[in-house]
């Protein structure tokens, strides 16, 4: 039980000392009153036990089973205790998103609110109130990059990532890899032929700021059976797919930007 307090307390500071250098300093707080508290409870045990002795010589009588009860119970208690944090220590190490200290100076700069672990920006304007909430898009490929997705001319601004200030984006819109819809037509390239497929995609919007989640929906991609030019997809792949034009992000998205 002992090294399991030593391991335990340990992963508590660690987790304490991640998060604040993430800038989430309830967390950091969170894992140092966790960290210290297997270590106060052995020190107030070891009060007690050079008390108690003192206290019962003048009645002649040993401290009773019960207090050896309570004791093994609050060991228990701060064992699970310490268990469940350190716990979520390891969910909000590894999946919990981080606040990011980037240079942010475009909106492609914000494409970590999707990658990996994702980061969110405290700089940014809260998503809050009556729209326009300005969003950056980021979609995933069929080589599995992550692109921010170009809306095209003459756009509302809050949807115009050459106009928007990044510090302005309140959502931030991350599109999975696109899934096989109806099959449009067969792709010649100078190499190979692929596939040309419809293009569908789960969208999870985030608040830029927070990096908590609004909400989510699906997006189609265009059904012109139109080839591109020029290609790039992952090793071994047959297929390619169609991207969303700004009519599809806008009837999906809207009600998050505009309203």
């Amino acid at each position: 039980m002992a090294r399991l307090f030593v391991v335990l307390t340990a992963l508590a500071v660690v987790f304490s000392v991640l998060a604040f250098q993430n800038g989430n300093v309830p967390i950091g707080i969170l894992f140092a009153l966790v960290a210290a508290g297997p270590l106060v409870f052995l020190i107030s045990v070891a009060v007690r036990a050079r008390k108690v002795p003192a206290r019962t010589a003048a009645a002649g009588s040993e401290p009773g089973p019960l207090s050896n009860r309570n004791r093994k119970l609050a060991v228990r208690l701060i064992a699970v205790a310490v268990v469940a944090a350190v716990g979520y220590g390891g969910y909000w190490v590894l999946f919990a998103p981080k606040a990011s200290n980037a240079a942010v100076s475009r909106v492609s700069d914000l494409e970590d609110g999707c990658a990996g672990v994702r980061k969110y920006f405290p700089e940014n304007d809260a998503y809050t109130g009556p729209g326009p909430h300005p969003i950056g898009v980021f979609t995933t490929s069929d080589s599995d990059s992550l692109d921010l997705a170009s809306m095209g001319a003459d756009v509302p601004p809050q949807w115009d990532d050459t106009r928007l200030n990044p510090r302005q984006v309140q959502v931030i819109a991350c599109l999975d890899a696109p899934g096989d819809g109806q099959y449009l037509t067969d792709c010649k390239f100078t190499s190979d032929t692929l596939k040309l497929y419809q293009g569908t995609y789960d969208v999870t919007l985030y608040e830029a700021k927070t990096g908590a989640e609004i909400g989510s929906t699906q997006l189609l991609g265009s059904t012109e059976p139109s080839c591109p030019s020029l290609t790039l997809t992952k090793s071994g792949a047959d297929s390619i797919h169609t991207e969303p034009d700004f009519a599809a992000y806008r009837a999906a998205l809207g009600k998050y930007v505009d309203n």
